[in-house]
């Protein structure tokens, strides 16, 4: 009986406020190492993003969660119009247009969507919720909340945040419940729609190379007019050999190959985990993905254990958005996957992901804590 009460009384909540802490301490030493390979401050700048999205994460944490579900269409509305923005006056940077400057500062509407496309789901389906299963003609709305924003991203062109929003809106739905027949039909719309925008340039040639390059590298060697194409094999291939230059335990801080890492471009975002493997080798990783397991079963808790509609939709979106973009990186950065652009959460330099990400934690910590009830 001692026992029982002793397992009631014990607090997942409190017990994963250490992991997450390690994360982000994990992170900032990590991106202050990847400042002295870069010559750059990210590191700095990120203190600043981390100060500021903790205390965020706080107050999220201690509203009432009632105001979230009634900030759900505005947050989706000014989110969704602030995509439209970027489209027609954003900041392009290689050949993307992902960011838009508000009062000074670069903000990437594509990573708020995140946290807001969780929010609408959350409220849209707990106002749908039936016993039975949904079928493809009540999930219409639904599918239209996803699909608008999401085309506004993939036309950014930001292929990596489209298919995590994607995937994190699917594991929602599919949670709520879908009759098997929609799954099947929503299945093969997917498997027709991949073709024809590869065939109708809605996926852009870059990211068509990328696939390519993932799917047979080699076939470009004896091309000498493809050079430059050839030349983005690096960013992966480079990648792979810094996660075995690392070895068993690493080589330390400030140990790893400046030459090897000068091919990895976006190092301090996409590829991060290439820098951290080299100087924590394979025992760094496992912990690292420890920490990450920790943190998506604590979340998967979180959802099991709320009273609420809305709060367990919640704390599966947040959770899921955490589980696919750590996936989808993972993958890419070891060659699993093909290159598709998304960050790390907590390692990757970024305030808007950061930020939203922070928020998601703050929501689980606030439906853990109060299990929904408000």
């Amino acid at each position: 009986m001692g026992t029982r009460l002793t397992e009631r009384r014990f607090n997942w909540n409190l017990a994963v406020i250490p992991v997450i802490l390690l994360l982000c301490v994990i992170s900032l030493i990590n991106l202050r190492n990847a400042d002295y390979y870069s010559g750059d401050i990210y590191h700095q700048r990120q203190v600043i993003w981390y100060l500021l999205s903790i205390i965020v994460a706080v107050v999220v944490a201690a509203l009432d969660l009632k105001i979230f579900e009634r900030l759900a269409w505005p947050a989706y509305i000014a989110v969704t119009i602030l995509l439209v923005i970027t489209l027609v006056a954003g900041k392009e940077v290689n050949f993307s247009k992902r960011w838009v400057e508000i009062a000074g500062i670069n903000v990437q509407p594509s990573e708020l969507l995140k946290i807001s496309m969780v929010l609408i789901l959350g409220r849209l389906l707990r106002e749908m919720h039936k016993p039975e299963y949904h079928s493809l003609r009540s999930l219409w709305k639904v599918l239209l909340v996803v699909l608008a924003p999401s085309a506004l991203v993939l036309a950014e062109p930001d292929l990596g945040t489209t298919l995590c929003i994607l995937f994190t809106a699917a594991t929602v739905i599919l949670y709520e419940g879908v009759k098997l027949r929609t799954v099947a039909l929503l299945i093969g719309i997917v498997l027709l729609v991949f073709p024809l925008s590869w065939k109708f340039g809605i996926i852009q040639d870059y990211q068509k190379d990328r696939v390519r390059l993932w799917l047979d590298p080699d076939q470009f060697k004896w091309d000498p007019e493809a050079k430059k194409l050839l030349d983005k094999t690096l960013q992966p291939e480079q990648a792979l050999w810094a996660i075995g230059a690392g070895g068993f335990l690493g080589k330390g801080s400030f140990q790893a190959s400046k030459t090897r890492l000068k091919y990895l471009p976006e190092m301090q975002t996409d590829f991060i985990l290439a820098t951290y493997a080299e100087e924590h080798g394979f025992l760094g990783c496992t912990v690292l993905l420890v920490l990450y397991a920790g943190l998506l079963l604590w979340g998967a808790y979180v959802a099991r254990n709320a009273r609420d509609r809305f709060g367990v939709l919640v704390a599966v979106g947040v959770t899921s958005y955490m589980f696919w973009q750590t996936m989808m990186n993972v993958g890419m950065v070891t060659g699993l996957l093909p290159v598709v652009g998304i960050t790390l959460p907590f390692m990757s330099y970024g305030g808007s992901s950061l930020l939203s990400l922070m928020v998601g934690i703050g929501l689980l910590m606030n439906i853990g804590f109060y299990r929904g009830r408000v």
